[in-house]
């Protein structure tokens, strides 16, 4: 049986690996956060009206400034490797909370590149730092049923705006996806292209899986690990085809979480 807190010392080491890998990235192109660059502080610190206050600037906004905000992602990692190594649950809560903050600031600094993983990352470590600092019992149950319900509605919102989609129904979603250069893989698009009908079952797939996600709370066992393994592959795959690699380890950060409350449903 699975417990409370095993379950949220495991969502906080798999999402550690999301912080690990996003702040090495960051931190190896450290030029894309520069003044002069598309996410430069100067420009972005005008485009929403909190982050041009005197108050904003003078305190949290310091941090943001270049080279600065590369101290800031430096801590983000620093923190995501303790989560990773289980410290005491005060120092958990730390840098739990840091992570969290700094994404947020992170978010607010750039608007560019941003995407459900850095979303998902805020939610998950904003929920451990209140769970790991409050440390009962009851405080965690309510933390795991909320990162569960969470992550089900996430998936269900997708799925029904890919149903919505007449490119998704039609499967021509995916192959049209992989062909763009941001996130295309060109061997895999022209495969898709060439066989139609597993572009369209692949769609469908997608589609069923996310649409049927919330089922996952039911407590079938049989149907829980179903629609987590699909869900995994997925996010796998596009680690794979699209290098949204921080997509696989940020979401399944959330499974322990589902394990956990479709165990005690199922009881």
């Amino acid at each position: 049986m699975l417990t409370s807190s095993a379950a949220l010392h495991l969502c906080a080491s798999i999402g550690s690996v999301a912080v690990i890998i996003g702040s090495l990235e960051r931190l190896a192109a450290p030029r894309l956060l520069d003044d002069g660059a598309l996410a430069g502080w100067p420009v972005s610190a005008t485009s929403v009206r909190l982050l041009t206050r005197r108050s904003f600037q003078r305190t949290a906004g310091q941090l943001l400034v270049y080279p600065r905000v590369l101290g800031l992602v430096a801590a983000c990692l620093a923190c995501g490797i303790l989560l990773a190594l289980h410290p005491s649950s005060a120092v958990n809560s730390v840098a739990a909370a840091v992570i969290a903050a700094t994404y947020m600031l992170l978010g607010m600094r750039s608007r560019f590149g941003g995407d459900g993983a850095d979303q998902m990352t805020i939610i998950v470590f904003t929920s451990l730092a209140l769970a790991f600092g409050v440390g009962q019992a009851r405080a965690n149950e309510t933390v795991l049923w909320f990162l569960s319900a969470q992550v089900c509605l996430a998936y269900f919102t997708a799925g029904v705006a890919k149903l919505a989609g007449s490119s998704w129904r039609r499967g021509t979603a995916l192959p049209e996806l992989l062909a763009t250069e941001c996130y295309g893989h060109p061997r895999v698009a022209r495969m898709l292209a060439r066989h139609r009908g597993l572009a369209v079952v692949m769609c469908w797939w997608v589609i069923g899986f996310e649409c049927g996600f919330p089922l996952v709370l039911l407590g079938i066992r049989p149907l829980t690990c179903t629609l987590l393994i699909s869900a995994a592959l997925m996010h796998l795959g596009t680690a794979l085809v699209m290098r949204l690699t921080t997509f696989f380890w940020a979401f399944v950060a959330t499974y322990p979480a589902i394990v956990f409350c479709a165990t005690v449903r199922g009881r």
